[in-house]
């Protein structure tokens, strides 16, 4: 059956092509209320929605199929991020489709507030000629400072450099060497406050930087200066700003986003120092075509084949990443889910090690994976990758990782500890090329085998007979044995089975295999 998508205020017409061509069954809508949406939501798979609807957790609680929302553009802020997650619903959106459209809007703030063209030609179409009332600023030699050093702040600070302004940013989360790479220097907040004639904004909005620019950094900004915002209207403090520009601290601003939109209170945008624009950063032909048709692509690749790109709840994957990665998160998910199925009891912690050459990857996917596999056999379709750290860690399940540089017998080795209750064990498995997947020790028992489909797993004394024994009564059951793998550990008297099966093993037969003389312990075990 064809997911069902949900379209609330359209996509371009090459993106519902894309979709379309998958078969998929797609409801376009206007703009709907939360209250609206929670009574049609649940059906749909995937929802793609701009700014005018309202993504709560009320919404998401309704979405019991719910798998992806896809959001053209950069902002967010109209889904309940932290709903999503605990759902499990992968939120995605589309920034480099913008990118051109946005930054190009900021430096055309930068000369309309530098040069005060709106006013000038208000004052020419209302039939006046006064060259006095509009004298400006050069934008040349003058020093800008740019928050927020992301693609976008990039991309501007290119742009004025080209001008000859003097560049220099402030972001705490950006590299010294992308900064030195981009020709722009790294300063402390208040160095650039106190240093910047020109100030341009492109930083995220999170509970940390809302008002990031209030009273107190207005106090700080160097006098004269001017301020650009086309990133997030909340990053500004619209009394403090007010303030600023009453009381000449702040020489003009050029605001394309705001804190409500449309505003309630207009005193910042009609402001005679002020050039305001109603959110048009990304309002270019170009700009709509490409993220429209990207996030199309994107829930697509999704909805076929899991992949995550863009992702701003999870870690995106994709291109060479997405090669790296996937296999190794595959293993983690299969071993997990296997420990999940072998160890009796509540789980307490899931640990994953990583050796040899999978060191060199991102871990933080590859945990997230496993600790999937250790909860789906209990908590099923409720569990993603996106919600199972968080679902582990409200449940009091410790998660844990590590790496090492310890020699081990593969080029790449993983290992997952599960502890539950009642005891713990931990499995090994290693990657040979992009995706051939191996267990290879359970339990401190070396094995070799592939971690797919009903498996029937036997702790067993290490003592003659019991395979034979084991063999026969499935023969004469007719479970057809497909692979079967033995392991033991010397000196130890006891040894392991893995028996891929082609079906599902009957709990009557599992009670029989229980049942034979030298069997510990029989469990089925199902695999991806």
């Amino acid at each position: 059956m064809s997911a069902r998508i949900l379209v609330l205020e359209g996509i371009t017409a090459r993106g519902l092509e894309v979709l379309k061509a998958e078969g998929y069954a797609i409801d376009q809508q206007k703009a709907l209320s939360p209250a609206e949406l929670v009574k049609i939501v649940e059906p749909y798979e995937a929802i793609l929605v701009r700014s005018g609807s309202q993504i709560t957790a009320e919404v998401f609680a309704a979405a019991k199929n719910l798998r992806v929302i896809g959001r053209p553009g950069v902002g967010v802020d109209n889904v309940d991020l932290d709903a999503a997650t605990r759902r499990g619903v992968v939120v995605m959106n589309s920034p480099g489709g913008n990118l051109v459209s946005t930054a190009e809007l900021a430096l055309a703030l930068l000369f309309a507030v530098a040069r005060p063209i709106a006013g000038a030609d208000a004052s020419m179409k209302a039939g006046k000629w006064d060259r006095k009332s509009f004298a400006g600023a050069e934008l040349h030699g003058k020093r800008l400072g740019v928050v927020g050093l992301g693609r976008i702040g990039r991309e501007v600070g290119a742009r004025a450099k080209a001008l000859g302004m003097e560049v220099q940013a402030y972001d705490p989360f950006v590299a010294p060497a992308l900064a030195e790479k981009a020709g722009v220097k790294l300063l402390s907040f208040d160095e650039l406050l106190q240093s910047s004639d020109f100030i341009t904004i492109h930083s995220v909005l999170t509970k940390d930087t809302r008002h990031l620019f209030g009273k107190e950094a207005f106090a700080k900004i160097k006098p004269g200066a001017r301020i650009v915002n086309a990133a997030r209207g909340e990053l500004i403090d619209d009394e403090a700003l007010f303030a600023a520009l009453e009381s000449g601290r702040v020489a003009g601003a050029a605001i394309d986003v705001h804190a409500q939109e449309p505003p309630v209170d207009w005193r910042i945008a009609k402001h005679p120092r002020v050039v305001a624009t109603p959110h048009i950063g990304a309002a270019t032909a170009e700009a709509q075509e490409r993220v429209g048709t990207d996030i199309a692509y994107q829930v697509r690749d999704y909805l076929k084949g899991g992949l995550m790109q863009n992702a701003v709840n999870f870690y995106t994957l994709a291109g060479d990443m997405y090669d790296q990665v996937r296999p190794a998160m595959d293993l983690a998910e299969r071993l997990g889910t296997f420990v999940a199925q072998v160890c009796p009891g509540a789980a307490e912690r899931v640990e994953v090690g990583l050796y040899g050459d999978l060191r060199e990857i991102d871990l933080k996917p590859v945990l997230s994976a496993a600790v999937l596999g250790v909860l789906k056999p209990a908590l099923g379709q409720g569990v993603t990758l996106v919600n199972a750290v968080t679902l582990a860690k409200e449940r009091g399940i410790e998660v844990l990782e590590s790496t090492s540089s310890a020699r081990v017998a593969f080029a790449n080795l993983m290992v997952v500890r599960l502890k539950t209750g009642e005891g713990d064990l931990s499995v090994a498995g290693t990657l040979f090329g992009a995706s051939h997947l191996r267990l290879v020790d359970v339990d401190g028992v070396e094995m070799d085998a592939i971690p797919q489909g009903h498996l029937l797993f036997v702790k067993n004394d290490d003592t003659p007979g019991v395979v034979g024994h084991i063999g026969t009564l499935l023969g004469e059951r007719q479970v057809n044995i497909a692979r079967m793998a033995v392991g033991r550990k010397p000196g130890s008297g006891r040894a392991i089975m893995l028996i891929e099966v082609d079906n599902e093993v009957a709990g009557a037969t599992l009670a029989a295999v229980s049942a034979i003389p030298g069997v510990r312990e029989a469990r089925a075990v199902k695999l991806g």
